[in-house]
């Protein structure tokens, strides 16, 4: 059921355009959006299709609320969540605590993001945390410092990615398992399940890979460049209504315009958050190329259903 569909069923008063503000008001509050985004958002909400023009005037309403919205490289942002933040001295510690241990890390991603989301939290602090943050003085939870010996090994991974080298790797994921040598296309540092992953292009046997860094023994960079164009990218296909509002996500290009269809390649996104986000277009989307990946999708499906069986 659509948003429009939920609301009318509650309340009959609301009319359309009033559920579609919301709509996006709500989505605003999560992340910036374009004049595209937002406009591929309410057709994809509603199944409808709208002129470019209705995205101001849906921005202008929610101003008249006293929300205020600027607009920075195209994109429009809440000044300021709906929902203030209210923290404690406690919690205001916790967050200190937290800034002095990404410093101790010495992470220059992790600095970098840290640093935006806490300009984000502040930002959006109540009047009562506002005042307790300025005229309290305020410690770190947790003051001792933490460098420990693989936060080195993290750095050069980064290093590594960054370059935009060949490596060449031993990885050894298992003590009753032989090491394994892999030359790899490293391309960047995810975090799952509390370990540190690399994320590469395995130039030998043409797959992506996931490589937990605790389990790396050994590597070595190459003077060899990465091509940047990797052969085993993800193939889509997209349909109808979707087909013509989906707007394509940093990696990605289209191969092929049909009447009712367009054919994508994706060639960064990580394949386990690909699948749960390929998996919510539903039988709008089918996975082309790899099988592996066509595979994965299938046995994502599956467990799925089994939950409802």
């Amino acid at each position: 059921m659509t948003i429009e569909a939920n609301l009318r069923a509650k309340n009959k008063k609301i009319p359309d355009s009033g559920a579609r503000v919301l709509e996006v008001l709500k989505a605003l509050s999560k992340q910036p959006l374009s004049s595209a985004e937002i406009l591929s958002l309410l057709e994809e909400k509603s199944n409808k299709v709208f002129r470019k023009e209705i995205v101001p005037k849906y921005l202008n309403t929610i101003k008249l609320l006293g929300i205020k919205i600027s607009k920075h490289k195209n994109k429009y942002y809440l000044d300021k969540s709906i929902s203030c933040i209210d923290f404690s001295k406690t919690d205001l510690s916790i967050l200190k605590f937290i800034e002095k241990y990404a410093t101790a890390l010495k992470l220059r991603t992790l600095d970098e993001n840290l640093d935006k989301t806490l300009q984000v939290i502040e930002k959006n602090f109540s009047k009562q945390t506002e005042d307790l943050y300025k005229n309290t003085t305020i410690r770190a939870y947790y003051t001792k410092k933490v460098i420990s010996a693989k936060n080195d090994n993290l750095q050069k991974f980064e290093k590594y990615c960054k370059d935009g080298l060949k490596i060449e790797l031993t990885y050894k994921l298992d003590k009753n398992l032989p090491e394994q040598i892999y030359k790899i296309s490293p391309i960047k540092i995810l975090y799952k399940k509390g370990n540190a992953v690399l994320i590469a292009y395995d130039c030998i046997n043409n797959v992506y890979k996931e490589f937990i860094i605790d389990f790396i023994t050994h590597s070595q960079q190459s003077p060899q460049k990465n091509s940047r164009d990797f052969t085993n990218s993800v193939t889509f296909k997209l349909k109808d209504r979707l087909a013509k509002s989906y707007i394509l996500k940093e990696g990605e290009k289209i191969l092929e315009y049909g009447k009712d269809y367009i054919v994508v390649s994706n060639r960064k996104e990580d394949r386990d958050m690909l699948t749960r986000r390929l998996a919510r277009y539903f039988d709008k989307c089918e996975v082309l190329y790899p099988q592996d990946m066509r595979q994965k999708m299938i046995d994502y499906i599956n467990s799925i259903e089994k939950l409802y069986q």
